[in-house]
């Protein structure tokens, strides 16, 4: 792959620009981050599965096959310490915001250009990426992991060391995601046997070696605690309602929240002004692919677009639901050639390049609300979780206990109770785990605010909490 090296600069400042231009927007997103979405956001539910798994004060939740260790292992070092959710929303937002910088700075060393700070721009500016970046959730890391991970491969050929960028972007994206990472490494492996010349196998290798790190920790606790890999897979793959589907609409429904378009939860009409911004993706990365073959720039655009679009098929036909968040690796990678169709734009006569402005402004200004909006609705939520917690806590709910109900994980977390979740109803039966705890003299409370209950749950202990919630304390 032969990638042009950025012109000498006259002078010292306008060589360095585009890496303080990067460094700035990467400050900004995490800006952003604080005001648009609040360290105080409580904790989610998948968020303490993960923070669960090495939080010294709460015992590990339920970890489902699907789930991987990459997030454990990226809050370990705040979690470990602390029980404090504002503390990990602090951490997470300065991870973040490096990790932004990181991604993108990789492909500075592709182009040094302003194309690659508008990139940064444009990703960070999605509401998906304000409102998760500080949360414990994989799919942001994942996207930057792919970031790099292109940049690198593009750079294989130019440096020693590229591989071994490579393969660790991969050891991160598989740690995270296994099964976004797999696909990753099938487009990047076809973009070294279409597009270098020379180190193949070494980029290959490379590919390979990320993967194996963690598709190999997956596989070890598939064998040890899910009854082998094919079972782990089949399990994975019916948790995750996987199977040949086009769920396009429900993505589009899904484009201004919320979270999640599963489990009875109403996604609510396609947005127009949503879905205009979803369609004008595609169509700029196609116009920004026409500049860079104008420019002789095209194979390092067209790698990241390929993988990208290959990242986003999956769930668009074969995850039978929605969650905006699965969309996030391509959104990162198409913003490349996105941000190359603007530069273009704005180099061109002054009506095009008001008309570019004014879309980037929008850009900012729309998925900028959206993150508001989806941050104010989960601190609602999430407040009133954990002032439920907070008065469980004052009603001498202590360890050893189990928390059994919905959002039972998060206040299970909350008050370092073992847990048992219920997403739309609880179960006919008392589940094992919760009968076991009974048998072990273990206290186990049952909070609820919304749902039926079961016949052997009338006859516990009930006493009213904050706002919605209720709870029901079993009798041994």
């Amino acid at each position: 792959m032969t990638v042009p090296r950025p012109a000498p600069s006259g002078g010292g400042a306008p060589a360095v620009r585009p890496v303080v231009l990067l460094a700035w927007v990467s400050i900004l997103y995490g800006v952003a981050q604080l005001l648009l979405v609040s360290p105080r956001l409580g904790i989610g539910w998948d968020e303490a599965v993960y923070a669960s798994q090495v939080a010294p004060h709460a015992p590990p939740a339920v970890f489902s096959a699907p789930r991987a260790r990459g997030v454990p292992l990226l809050v370990a070092p705040v979690v470990g310490l602390t029980d404090s959710v504002v503390v990990l929303r602090l951490y997470l937002t300065v991870v973040s915001a490096a990790g932004l910088f990181g991604a993108f700075y990789v492909w500075l060393r592709v182009r040094a250009d302003h194309v690659v700070p508008l990139a940064a721009l444009l990703f960070g500016g999605c509401w998906l990426t304000l409102f998760y970046g500080n949360q414990a959730m994989p799919n942001l890391y994942v996207a930057l992991a792919a970031v790099a991970a292109t940049g690198f491969l593009v750079l294989v050929e130019r440096a020693h060391l590229a591989p071994v960028g490579l393969a660790g972007t991969l050891a991160v994206m598989s740690l995270m995601r296994p099964s976004d990472a797999l696909v990753a490494a099938a487009a990047l492996a076809a973009g070294t046997l279409a597009l270098l010349r020379r180190r193949r196998l070494a980029a290959l290798a490379a590919i390979a070696a990320g993967l194996v790190v963690g598709w190999g920790q997956w596989a070890i606790e598939a064998q040890a605690r899910f009854g082998g890999f094919a079972a782990r897979l089949r399990d994975a793959g019916e948790h995750n309602a996987m199977g040949w589907s086009v769920s396009f609409v429900e993505h589009a429904r899904a484009l201004d929240g919320p979270s999640l378009c599963r489990f009875g939860a109403d996604c609510g009409p396609v947005s127009p002004v949503a879905l205009i911004w979803w369609l004008a993706i595609p169509l700029m990365a196609a116009l920004g692919l026409w500049a860079a073959w104008r420019e002789h720039r095209l194979a390092p655009l067209l790698l990241a677009a390929g993988t990208g679009v290959a990242m986003a098929l999956p769930y668009l036909f074969y995850v039978d639901y929605a969650a905006p968040r699965f969309l996030t690796p391509a959104y990162a990678l198409l913003s490349l050639p996105v941000a190359q169709a603007a530069v273009a734009g704005l180099r061109l006569r002054r009506p095009v390049a008001v008309a570019v402005t004014a879309g980037l402004a929008a850009h900012l200004l729309l998925q900028g609300a959206y993150a508001y909006g989806m941050g104010a609705s989960g601190r609602h939520g999430r407040e009133e979780i954990g002032r439920a917690a907070a008065e469980l806590r004052s009603l001498g709910v202590r360890p050893p206990c189990l928390v059994y109900g919905q959002n039972g994980v998060q206040i299970g977390y909350l008050l370092g109770c073992d847990s048992q979740g219920v997403i739309q109803r609880f179960a006919d039966r008392l589940p094992a785990r919760v009968r076991q705890a009974l048998a072990d003299q273990t206290q186990v409370v049952a909070v609820h605010k919304d749902v039926r209950l079961p016949p052997y749950m009338l006859t516990w202990d009930e006493t009213d909490l904050s706002g919605p919630w209720a709870a029901r304390f079993a009798r041994g």
